[in-house]
């Protein structure tokens, strides 16, 4: 039997599921904000005791000194909460994507609680977070791949390199490191929803697999990635945008509002984003994993998996 192919991503169907799910959204706009609450606290804590000593009127740029001397002084514990913070998205973002593709795959994209969701992610976590670790092995090996040469060619010769030379190759790792990141990116999104089939076990294979999707369809998995990812990044630049102009109103109630009216849309990006990979039709009826001892229907339903799979296949080849 042919691999299976989901087929292109659509945009559309990722903000259709999204829109179904947003006790999801939610959760993950919660989550960030707790991923971030041990460095905000540090901060708070070390700021706020270094300018309780000074006068109501201290000039701008003593105070701006002052705080940038708190900081440096907190970096040990700052470094340690932000390492928690990363640790908790990483474990919390890996268990959703694991919940959102087995739901998905089993009941066709119909809407789910978040605890079935979360139920079914626990069962599937360890499985995701090896598809994350290769995922990062293989960035590592393209950003060393772009960067060792780079530097052994700096470092071997080149007192007689110029500045613009310096400067060109630089760059073009730039360019070339930030490639890597979305088709590794890409990859990752198409092995992840690969790896809830029936039968995948090897997470580094199911990432070779949403490799090679992408690499067939690049415009629509690049064009997928671009529809969710700007409007993120260009929400994101909205908090320090307001900050600059309404300076007055630096830790107002109008930026903390606005803060999270910004990471609530983030997230629901994040959602849309990962939805919009999914299989176009959905295989609804994905039995779950069951051990060979059950009650002597496993035959069957490989059989009854491998018909729907076959339905899926001739459904893209036909379209």
């Amino acid at each position: 039997m042919r691999a299976f192919d989901p087929g292109p991503p659509s945009p559309r169907r990722g903000w259709q599921q999204a829109l179904r799910m947003p006790h999801l959204v939610a959760a993950a706009w919660v989550a960030s904000w707790l991923a971030i609450a041990p460095a905000l606290l540090v901060l708070s804590q070390k700021v706020s005791f270094a300018l309780a000593p000074l006068p109501g009127e201290a000039p701008g740029g003593d105070i701006d000194l002052i705080i940038l001397e708190a900081v440096r002084e907190a970096r040990t514990p700052l470094a340690i909460a932000v390492l928690c913070g990363v640790a908790g998205w990483w474990a919390w973002t890996v268990l959703w994507h694991a919940g959102v593709v087995r739901c998905q795959l089993r009941t066709g994209g119909r809407r789910a609680r978040l605890s079935d969701l979360l139920g079914v992610g626990v069962a599937s976590w360890w499985r995701y977070a090896r598809l994350s670790a290769t995922a990062l092995v293989a960035l590592a090996t393209a950003a060393a791949t772009v960067w060792l040469p780079l530097w052994w060619g700096v470092a071997g010769g080149s007192a007689a390199m110029t500045e613009r030379r310096l400067i060109a190759s630089a760059s073009a790792g730039a360019v070339a490191t930030a490639v890597a990141v979305i088709v590794v990116w890409l990859a990752t999104l198409h092995g992840a929803w690969l790896l809830g089939l029936p039968g995948r076990r090897s997470a580094a294979l199911a990432w070779l697999a949403g490799l090679r999707s992408t690499l067939r369809r690049p415009l629509p998995c690049l064009g997928t990635w671009l529809v969710w990812v700007v409007p993120a990044l260009l929400v994101s630049a909205v908090v320090p945008l307001l900050g600059g102009v309404f300076a007055g109103l630096r830790g107002g109630l109008l930026l903390v509002v606005v803060g999270l009216l910004v990471s609530l849309l983030r997230a629901f990006c994040w959602v849309g984003l990962f939805c919009s990979f999914g299989p176009g039709t959905g295989l609804v009826g994905i039995p779950e994993d069951q051990p060979a001892a059950a009650a002597g229907s496993t035959q069957q339903d490989q059989k009854a998996v491998q018909e729907i799979m076959y339905a899926q296949e001739a459904w893209q080849d036909g379209r």
